[in-house]
């Protein structure tokens, strides 16, 4: 059904009405578009991969990386306020199929905690159940980075001679973090700290 409104035709003032929305619709356009952009490059690529290979070894699939992690003043500060980080290095394998999407094989993270131990002035930094103090961020920020020949699953899981992808990053994660810093992270490029996505093709 078309409706039409009978103002707009038997007033003079019509067309000029119906060109300044446009107009309007035009100018709302262009503000929306630069507030994404303006969000895109607030979350671009912040943590830089220097190195990083996949090695299918006999009995498991191994990884190793060099991120250059570097907090950000802000975030700095909050760690010494009693604020944890939460950093997550997660990675997935797919494999291509020409008919349809990629089949997601396997997928699989490693979880970091960064806190501060104000009685000792020292960082502790988590994994898992293990957990280790370091004197300074400078080496928290190299021991989250520098993944060393870790093993991320076993090589039976995938089949011989298939082409498979592999595909890994490293993120600050804001959704751990308390609520009023959740909201505070949402478009800020102090609180959106991740690499891009590295992929790299494979056969077992």
């Amino acid at each position: 059904m078309i409706s039409f409104l009978p103002g707009a035709l038997i007033s003079p003032f019509g067309a000029l009405r119906r060109g300044l929305c446009a107009r309007l619709r035009a100018g709302l356009c262009s503000v929306m578009l630069l507030t994404l952009g303006a969000a895109s490059a607030a979350l671009a690529e912040t943590i830089p991969l220097h190195s990083a290979e996949l090695r299918v070894e006999e009995k498991a699939v191994v990884f190793s990386a060099d991120y250059g992690l570097n907090l950000t003043p802000l975030l700095e500060e909050a760690v010494e306020r009693g604020v944890p980080l939460y950093f997550v290095l997660e990675w997935k394998v797919t494999h291509p199929r020409w008919y349809w999407f990629d089949k997601t094989v396997l997928t699989g993270n490693i979880q970091y905690r960064l806190s501060y131990l104000p009685l000792t002035r020292q960082y502790r930094l988590s994994t898992g159940l293990l957990s280790q103090d370091v004197a300074s961020i400078a080496e928290a920020e190299r021991l989250i980075g520098r993944v060393t020949s870790r093993p991320l699953f076993d090589r039976d899981k995938l089949e011989e001679d298939q082409r498979y992808t592999f595909a890994v990053r490293l993120r600050l994660d804001p959704e751990q973090m308390p609520k009023p810093f959740q909201i505070t992270s949402m478009g800020s490029r102090d609180w959106n700290l991740a690499s891009s996505w590295f992929t790299l093709d494979f056969r077992p």
